[in-house]
Protein backbone atom coordinates (compact mmCIF):
# COMPACT_ATOMS: atom_id res chain seq x y z
CA UNK A 1 0.00 0.00 0.00
CA UNK A 2 1.27 3.54 -0.82
CA UNK A 3 -0.15 7.22 -1.15
CA UNK A 4 -0.30 8.35 -4.05
CA UNK A 5 2.83 9.64 -6.71
CA UNK A 6 0.95 13.15 -7.80
CA UNK A 7 1.81 13.76 -4.26
CA UNK A 8 6.22 13.44 -5.48
CA UNK A 9 5.12 15.68 -8.31
CA UNK A 10 6.61 19.41 -7.81
CA UNK A 11 3.52 21.33 -10.05
CA UNK A 12 0.61 21.36 -8.18
CA UNK A 13 -1.52 21.35 -11.35
CA UNK A 14 0.12 18.46 -12.70
CA UNK A 15 -0.81 16.46 -9.32
CA UNK A 16 -4.07 17.54 -9.54
CA UNK A 17 -4.79 16.30 -13.00
CA UNK A 18 -3.02 13.32 -12.57
CA UNK A 19 -5.61 12.36 -9.21
CA UNK A 20 -8.75 14.33 -9.63
CA UNK A 21 -10.40 12.53 -12.74
CA UNK A 22 -9.40 8.35 -12.22
CA UNK A 23 -9.90 7.39 -8.65
CA UNK A 24 -12.77 5.66 -6.43
CA UNK A 25 -14.18 5.78 -3.48
CA UNK A 26 -12.71 3.33 -0.82
CA UNK A 27 -14.46 4.62 2.68
CA UNK A 28 -16.65 7.44 2.96
CA UNK A 29 -16.52 8.48 6.56
CA UNK A 30 -19.33 11.21 6.32
CA UNK A 31 -18.83 14.67 8.11
CA UNK A 32 -18.57 13.71 11.87
CA UNK A 33 -16.25 11.02 13.51
CA UNK A 34 -14.70 10.32 16.70
CA UNK A 35 -16.29 13.81 18.28
CA UNK A 36 -15.32 16.23 15.66
CA UNK A 37 -16.29 17.48 12.46
CA UNK A 38 -14.18 15.89 9.11
CA UNK A 39 -14.45 19.36 7.41
CA UNK A 40 -13.48 22.65 7.99
CA UNK A 41 -17.02 25.04 7.19
CA UNK A 42 -20.57 24.80 7.35
CA UNK A 43 -20.85 21.46 5.56
CA UNK A 44 -18.38 18.40 4.24
CA UNK A 45 -17.20 15.34 4.49
CA UNK A 46 -13.79 13.53 4.03
CA UNK A 47 -13.22 10.26 1.81
CA UNK A 48 -10.43 8.10 1.47
CA UNK A 49 -9.96 7.41 -2.78
CA UNK A 50 -7.44 5.23 -4.55
CA UNK A 51 -5.98 6.57 -7.45
CA UNK A 52 -6.77 4.26 -10.54
CA UNK A 53 -3.18 5.63 -12.25
CA UNK A 54 -1.15 4.30 -9.79
CA UNK A 55 -2.89 2.52 -7.38
CA UNK A 56 -2.03 4.92 -4.36
CA UNK A 57 -4.21 6.35 -1.61
CA UNK A 58 -5.79 10.16 -1.04
CA UNK A 59 -7.76 11.24 2.04
CA UNK A 60 -10.35 14.28 0.81
CA UNK A 61 -11.64 16.50 2.86
CA UNK A 62 -14.43 18.68 1.45
CA UNK A 63 -16.02 21.77 2.56
CA UNK A 64 -18.53 24.09 1.96
CA UNK A 65 -19.06 27.95 3.07
CA UNK A 66 -22.68 28.83 2.86
CA UNK A 67 -21.70 32.56 1.79
CA UNK A 68 -24.81 35.06 1.56
CA UNK A 69 -25.05 35.75 -1.93
CA UNK A 70 -23.06 32.32 -2.97
CA UNK A 71 -21.20 29.31 -1.83
CA UNK A 72 -17.30 28.71 -1.62
CA UNK A 73 -16.15 25.26 -2.03
CA UNK A 74 -12.82 23.81 -0.75
CA UNK A 75 -11.18 20.37 -1.06
CA UNK A 76 -7.82 19.40 0.37
CA UNK A 77 -6.15 16.20 -0.81
CA UNK A 78 -3.78 14.59 2.00
CA UNK A 79 -1.49 11.72 1.27
CA UNK A 80 -1.93 8.08 2.76
CA UNK A 81 -0.12 4.88 3.26
CA UNK A 82 -2.88 3.26 4.04
CA UNK A 83 -7.04 3.01 5.06
CA UNK A 84 -5.64 2.76 8.64
CA UNK A 85 -3.43 5.89 7.98
CA UNK A 86 -6.35 7.20 6.55
CA UNK A 87 -8.54 6.48 9.82
CA UNK A 88 -5.63 7.88 12.19
CA UNK A 89 -5.74 11.17 10.71
CA UNK A 90 -9.56 10.86 11.26
CA UNK A 91 -9.29 10.34 14.70
CA UNK A 92 -6.40 12.84 15.32
CA UNK A 93 -7.76 15.68 13.49
CA UNK A 94 -10.55 17.78 12.90
CA UNK A 95 -11.49 19.53 9.72
CA UNK A 96 -9.69 22.82 10.77
CA UNK A 97 -6.82 20.86 12.10
CA UNK A 98 -5.63 19.03 9.98
CA UNK A 99 -5.69 22.11 7.55
CA UNK A 100 -3.31 23.49 10.20
CA UNK A 101 -1.28 20.63 11.83
CA UNK A 102 -1.05 18.37 9.02
CA UNK A 103 2.81 17.14 9.21
CA UNK A 104 3.53 17.05 5.46
CA UNK A 105 2.49 18.87 2.62
CA UNK A 106 -1.06 18.49 0.96
CA UNK A 107 -3.28 19.27 -2.15
CA UNK A 108 -5.93 22.52 -1.46
CA UNK A 109 -8.22 23.45 -4.35
CA UNK A 110 -10.27 26.53 -3.27
CA UNK A 111 -10.18 29.07 -5.97
CA UNK A 112 -7.36 27.26 -8.40
CA UNK A 113 -5.15 24.50 -6.80
CA UNK A 114 -1.41 24.98 -5.04
CA UNK A 115 0.48 23.01 -2.53
CA UNK A 116 -0.68 23.67 1.03
CA UNK A 117 3.42 25.07 2.11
Amino acid sequence: MSRCIAFNMADAKEAFDHMREDHEDVIEYGGYAYGHNLFTWDTGNRTLRRCRKCGGYILVQDSEYHGMEDDDYYTDYFPVDSPEEADELNKKYSGFEIETEFPGRYLMFDKGVHWSK
